[in-house]
């Protein structure tokens, strides 16, 4: 794995290649923020027709001021809150040099994976070509100027291409791309990710070659690059209103001496702008009645630590509370016991032998609230001191007696401890159906979902003591950026948080199988 001390060296190699170029530095032929407006086309989604651009005073001031002839940078970070235009900013970049910094450039928009280079500034860059009135849908052409293939698009005049790639793609290896692309860096927590990172050093041989970060704020102690290039932008020195060139680009900075979000390490060649908190919300979407209307609901549906990373741009830690316990009290139902008869039920299982717990939970869909799930019934068994739980005495004839005694749609288990177990339960005579449940992205989008029955009050559940000190016990750890996804982990290495899983796991199928 790259260790940090080699990635700010070769910030600290770009940084001196960056000088070297200075001297020999060619004027654009053409102001980016000019040819934005009048070239690079939008729309809503549902919208056929796109139209020019319109930068706001910040935007407009800080591409001025990354792409002034006098000046040059290898890194540049563009940090803001979600729906911001950051990945809208970075295609219009790599379609302006793409046309007017000379013949075959290389733009290349790099992801973790395939679906998220393709889906983010590469989508967007193709989607300101398909726009245009006379691009052609069937040949996808833009006559005489633009090509758009699935993975790439090629400028016809001059021949340059923009690129999607993976990190883990290793055809483009030793390439001399002019820009890279770097989508959500915050992600780039994996080898072969640092890996590409340092391959995809800014070259000396190309007049301009530059990495353009566009991303949101990370995980302390996790999304270790983005933190290391965070910490280096912050170590450079803070520009003013005056310095950046257009007092009106910031309002809570209208003053030549007033301090902007901007900053500036001539040693590693880096330019960061990074805007966070609630004045970080600029563009016209995010203010007034609508936005203000956006934000409260993103901050009643996410966790504390997901709205402030994506919505106010500040770094989080990687865990917080999974449940509250007051929530989960409030969800007591003294009547759930009352409320089964023959409906059908859902069994989740989460099981281990030693150390950890094996649990047992049984849900089913409310019979007056069809989107709301009832726990009726949990069963936990724990290792004896030094020893190990014989399912054989546990487990299975409990399953046995509640397969028999109600009418259950399926058993969702974890495969890893189960899958003997399973395979005998699915020989007996009439069995129970037993489905493996994933414990990668399905676990995520269960664990959301469950906090989100909690949080809703759509969670009815029998007051179960041991269920209870499973809630306890759980942490989430939010992975991603997305907001459907949490993965419920342990507080402590004594805690367990078995029967929370089960029930994640019954909950979410309960609900899958509209039973």
């Amino acid at each position: 794995m790259a260790k940090p001390e080699e990635i700010l060296a070769v910030l600290d190699v770009a940084g001196k290649l960056v000088r070297l170029r200075q001297d020999r530095r060619q004027v654009e032929p053409t102001d980016i923020v000019s040819w934005a407006e009048a070239n690079f086309l939008i729309a809503e989604e549902d919208e056929v027709q796109g139209k020019p651009i319109k930068l706001e005073p910040h935007q407009k001031a800080i591409l001025r001021y990354i792409f002034s002839p006098d000046r040059r940078f290898s890194t540049v970070i563009y940090s803001t809150p979600k729906k911001s235009g950051k990945t809208t900013i970075a295609a219009m970049v790599a379609r302006w040099l793409a046309e007017i910094h000379g013949r075959f450039q290389e733009m290349y928009c790099v992801a973790n994976d395939f679906d998220q280079a393709k889906n983010r500034a590469f989508a967007a860059a193709s989607r300101s070509v398909e726009l245009h009135s006379n691009y052609n849908v069937k040949t996808r052409l833009h006559p005489g100027q633009w090509r758009v293939l699935d993975r790439e698009m090629i400028h016809l005049p001059s021949g340059s291409r923009i690129k999607a790639l993976a990190t883990d793609y290793k055809g483009e290896a030793g390439a001399e791309p002019t820009l890279t692309i770097w989508t959500e860096l915050w992600g780039y927590i994996y080898e072969a990710s640092l890996r590409f990172w340092v391959e995809m050093t800014p070259t000396p041989t190309r007049e301009l070659s530059m990495r353009w970060v566009e991303t949101y704020a990370g995980f302390e102690g996790e999304s270790q690059l983005l933190e290391d290039l965070y910490k280096l932008g912050k170590e450079g020195k803070q520009l003013t209103a005056g310095e950046l060139g257009d007092l009106s680009a910031f309002a809570e900075a209208p003053n030549h001496d007033s301090l902007v979000p901007c900053w500036v390490n001539e040693r590693a060649g880096l330019f960061m702008y990074w805007d966070e908190g609630a004045k970080g919300r600029r563009m016209p979407w995010q203010r007034g009645e609508v936005g203000e209307r956006y934000y409260r609901e993103q901050e009643a549906i996410l966790l504390p630590s997901q709205f402030r990373r994506l919505h106010l741009n500040e770094w989080a830690a990687g865990e917080s509370e999974a449940i509250p316990i007051a929530w989960w009290d409030a969800c007591q139902d003294p009547m759930v016991l009352q409320k089964q008869g023959k409906t059908p039920i859902v069994i989740g299982v989460d099981a281990a032998v030693s150390g950890d717990s094996t649990a047992l939970v049984c849900v089913a869909r409310h019979p007056e609230k069809h989107d709301d799930v009832v726990e009726f019934y949990t069963r936990v068994w724990y290792p004896p001191e030094g020893g190990k739980i014989d399912y054989s005495s546990t487990l299975v004839p409990e399953l046995d007696r509640l397969i028999a005694d109600y009418n259950v749609a399926e058993v969702a288990y974890d495969e890893y401890q189960l899958h003997h177990l399973v395979n005998e339960q699915r020989a007996k005579p009439k069995p129970a159906w037993f489905r493996p449940f994933g414990q990668q992205v399905e676990r995520l989008v269960a664990d959301k979902q469950l906090y989100d029955l909690v949080r809703d009050r759509r969670l009815h559940h029998s007051g179960n003591e041991e269920l209870r000190r499973h809630i306890q016990g759980c942490k989430a750890r939010i992975l991603g950026d997305e907001e459907n996804r949490m993965r419920f982990v342990k507080k402590s290495e004594r805690a367990k948080i078995d029967a929370a899983v089960a029930l994640s796991m019954a909950s979410a199928e309960c609900l899958r199988l509209n039973l």
